[in-house]
């Protein structure tokens, strides 16, 4: 997938030009109240999302945004223009979509269709299923085939929500309400992809009771060659995974890795073998080959929910007044110092809006995509938003971060990836 490298937007404003030379990784818009970083940001988003309602109301002449492959030559061109239609209280607009620099543009205009001046003043919901149907195999899916992007405005519903919002509740509830079911249907994911690890070790023990699998090492080894502290622990892991009961086990355990010792022994001494001795070593030739695909799949299980665990890992380091985790149901579980549940509602809104920033990056899958977002920053504690963009980082390494702030302190150490709204025109 691509990041954005360049934007330049003429007549914004209606006089102004701006051009944005963007990072790879981490860019900030910075400038007092009014300076335009939020128009800015809102205008790129919905160019690269084909949203039409606020395409209509933020006044600019045209859009260019160039975009390259992190690895590679290709530089699409996302180009929006507003232009003059004779007739119509409202400028036509164009899309110019080009796969390459060297490729010719894929056009698109909003009045090639009889009903667009209807889909201008819908409630978003209406309207997003509307463009769907009208544009689902066009600008929409061309857009997105070239760039994911990810967009975030806790605090700032846009225009086009504004208007047909009937819930009482807050934009930051409504957000995290939001991202809480996406995170429980993630999380439900991952178990299924763990669940099915765990089917292939059931199979592979069944498997293992048959001849056919042999190792490099001997058979008969000395006991100085044995490790049996680890192969102890891993089979009671084993056991501990499919919820035996650890009574039923523990000593059987216990003592088959004693008969394994002395035979073990008697080898390194060259002394006779009894029957019991022979198949201690047989049976734990097949124990060494299910610990194997047992150590293989502990590998694997912990790649697939390494990106969970970082972000408890996280959280957790941030609040640390209370304890986060996710109970059997895949939900987000709050526990307080003193042990009692605490409801997602009841966190502080601060709390919430870092769950909701961190949470929307875990949800990126480790995808490279563009995460931009509009004063992440705003009611997070100061030593939260020193670490805020760090921590992003952490949970998608290939995401291009543009955050419009004020703060200093989410800008911490990239100093060097500032656009000053105010020199910039």
């Amino acid at each position: 997938m691509n990041f954005i490298q360049k934007v330049t937007i003429n007549g914004f404003w209606g006089d102004r030009d701006l051009t944005f030379n963007f990072n790879e990784d981490v860019n900030f818009l910075i400038g007092i109240n009014g300076s335009g970083k939020t128009t800015a940001i809102n205008l790129i988003v919905a160019a690269l999302k084909a949203d039409f309602s606020v395409l209509d109301k933020i006044d600019f002449d045209s859009i260019s945004i160039i975009l390259k492959e992190s690895n590679g030559r290709k530089k699409p061109e996302v180009i929006v223009l507003k232009k003059e239609n004779n007739g119509v209280p409202f400028r036509e607009i164009e899309y110019r979509i080009k796969n390459s620099a060297s490729e010719k543009a894929e056009i698109y205009s909003l009045d090639e269709y009889e009903e667009h001046i209807r889909f201008r003043d819908f409630p978003r919901h209406v309207l997003s299923r509307e463009m769907r149907n009208v544009y689902g195999k066009t600008i929409i899916d061309h857009l997105n085939r070239i760039t994911s992007v990810s967009w975030l405005s806790v605090h700032r519903a846009s225009p086009s929500e504004e208007r047909d919002r009937k819930s009482f509740e807050s934009t930051v509830d409504r957000k995290l309400d939001e991202l809480s079911n996406r995170l429980v249907r993630y999380f439900s994911i991952l178990g299924r992809q763990g669940s099915g690890l765990l089917e292939k070790f059931q199979e592979a023990i069944f498997l293992s009771m048959l001849v056919g699998k042999t190792h490099q090492r001997s058979l008969f080894r000395r006991d100085t060659e044995l490790n049996i502290e680890s192969e102890k622990e891993a089979l009671n892991a084993i056991f501990s995974q499919f919820k035996l009961d650890e009574k039923k086990y523990t000593s059987r355990v216990d003592n088959h890795f004693t008969t394994l010792t002395k035979a073990s022994k008697k080898v390194s001494e060259g002394d006779g073998l009894s029957n019991i001795d022979v198949a201690a070593i047989i049976l734990n030739d097949r124990i060494d080959s299910i610990i194997d695909d047992w150590n293989i799949l502990v590998e694997k299980r912990k790649e697939i929910f390494k990106p969970k665990e970082t972000f408890l890992s996280i959280v957790n380091d941030l609040m640390q007044r209370k304890v986060f985790s996710i109970d059997e149901r895949n939900e987000l579980k709050i526990t307080t110092q003193s042990g009692k549940d605490l409801p997602l509602k009841l966190l502080s809104s601060g709390e919430k809006q870092l769950l909701i920033v961190l949470g929307e990056a875990l949800l990126q899958q480790n995808e490279a995509c563009v995460y931009i977002a509009d004063e992440p920053e705003l009611s997070l504690h100061v030593k939260w938003q020193e670490s805020l963009v760090d921590n992003l980082l952490n949970l998608n390494p290939r995401a291009q971060i543009i955050f419009a702030t004020h703060s200093p302190d989410v800008v911490s150490r990239f100093g060097d990836r500032v656009f000053d709204m105010e020199k910039l025109f």
